[in-house]
């Protein structure tokens, strides 16, 4: 039996769609919480439409959505991306939480993002590469 890690992305405008379309073809399926197209349906990603995201349990990663209905849900995850999304919680100059969740704020950042699990491959090397990658940008601007 194998097992597939959860992975959830959480996206503004394109940004979500782009991500979760890279990281399907990567890694199998992704659910989406964010605009995105029907589309995508056919490489693995799983749009949730009706979706409002309320907050973020960075720790476990977990988001909190709240459904069309209105009520409360809690979506636990192996793996979270956040792209184009205000992550307040977060340090300064810091990308990457416990190898499990990572923010990119626009298309550059998910373009970087991209570039580093060509080439890692894998998970937990390709974010220890953007994390660094952005880290020397971030100082490169003081």
């Amino acid at each position: 039996m194998s097992y597939l890690e959860r992975i959830v992305v959480v996206g503004a405008a394109g940004l979500g769609a782009w991500a979760a379309a890279c990281l399907a073809r990567r890694f199998g399926p992704v659910d989406l919480i964010g605009p995105g197209k029907a589309t995508l349906a056919d490489i693995g990603v799983r749009h949730l439409p009706g979706a409002t995201v309320r907050d973020f349990d960075l720790d476990t990663p977990a988001v909190i959505v709240e459904n069309d209905g209105g009520r409360l849900q809690r979506l636990v995850c192996d793996r979270l991306l956040v792209a184009g999304w205000p992550v307040p919680l977060l340090p300064t100059n810091r990308w990457i939480i416990d190898g499990k969740v990572v923010v990119a704020r626009d298309g550059a950042d998910l373009k970087l993002l991209s570039t580093c699990f060509d080439a890692n491959g894998l998970w937990r090397p390709a974010l220890a590469d953007y994390q660094f990658r952005r880290q020397s940008g971030a100082n490169s601007l003081i």
